[in-house]
């Protein structure tokens, strides 16, 4: 198994068309048998600290590395990037999303069928 927390993060007055975009994403990565999770979360109104407006967390869950690059080198996400990636923050001196991408190995922990949906 292979998991990753990414971040992305929304430009000011994007909000409304990035999460629509986000929300078809996440539909149309459940074509990818060997993405075993796939959640996307923006900031929550009562974090302490506060987030920062327009924050998008991903918390991804793959079969092993190799379905992790096949995701991110994938029909789906390349086609996501090139049609709304103008919505995001770019990469200084980039066309191309700046975001944040961490490794993480689970030590234990579970996701009910309910939190699925």
């Amino acid at each position: 198994m292979y998991s990753i927390i990414a971040t992305w993060y929304l430009k000011p007055k994007q909000e409304a068309e990035g999460i629509a975009a986000l929300k078809q994403l996440a539909q149309d990565v459940k074509q990818e048998e060997d993405t075993w999770g796939y959640l996307i979360h923006t900031g929550g109104e009562d974090s302490a600290p506060p987030s920062s407006d327009g924050t998008v967390v991903f918390i991804e869950i793959y079969k092993d590395f190799q379905a992790f690059l096949d995701h991110v080198t994938g029909p789906i996400f390349t086609a996501f990037k090139k049609d709304h990636g103008q919505l995001f923050q770019p990469i200084p001196g980039s066309d191309s999303p700046f975001f944040l991408v961490e490794n993480i190995d689970r030590i234990g922990g579970f996701l009910r069928p309910q939190a699925g949906s």
